[in-house]
């Protein structure tokens, strides 16, 4: 009878060690669905979709595309504010994957915001380009292509070569 319930637990932790290794065999097949082509059908899908609803958007003096929002006052951001924003980050097919709303209970998100070429930067590229065209108060969606955002890699939340939209207003700057 010992030898039954010993078999048993046995049995049990290989079904759950073939199990693992099998997702993640099962990771390593969807992976190679993202690939940088399927971003620039995705790009064009969204761009499509914006045109086809007659909405503005322009274009950050580093090619980010955006579509402006609510017109702030005073400065724009540069180097070295501390910058308090809402934010929301979507994949293009409107997923939710972050949101400033998740942080605390104000809703907002504080960082000191770096030039976009600073190596010490701490957030995507695309963002801290983007962010430098609003002031506060002011409020923009930034579409963040993946060589700009989490790149050939991903991160733990986004698959590689997938491109972003960031809705972003600056509550303030100091």
């Amino acid at each position: 009878m010992k030898y039954l319930s010993n078999f048993f637990k046995v049995s049990a932790f290989i079904i759950v060690v073939v199990l693992s290794i099998a997702g993640c065999e099962k990771d390593k097949i969807v992976t190679p669905y993202y690939t940088p082509e399927r971003e620039v059908s995705l790009i064009k899908a969204w761009l499509d979709s914006v045109v086809a609803k007659n909405i503005n958007l322009d274009t950050t003096s580093t090619g980010i595309l955006y579509i402006p929002g609510k017109v702030g006052t005073g400065p724009k951001v540069k180097a070295g504010d501390v910058v308090t924003v809402k934010y929301t980050g979507r994949f293009l097919d409107g997923r939710i994957f972050d949101t400033s709303a998740w942080q605390n209970e104000a809703g907002t998100y504080p960082y000191l915001h770096k030039a976009p070429s600073d190596p010490t930067k701490t957030l995507i590229q695309g963002w801290e380009e983007g962010i430098e065209v609003l002031s506060k108060g002011g409020s923009a969606a930034f579409l963040i292509p993946s060589n700009k955002g989490y790149g050939s890699k991903g991160n733990l939340k986004i698959p590689p070569y997938t491109p972003l939209v960031f809705s972003i207003e600056v509550i303030d700057i100091k």
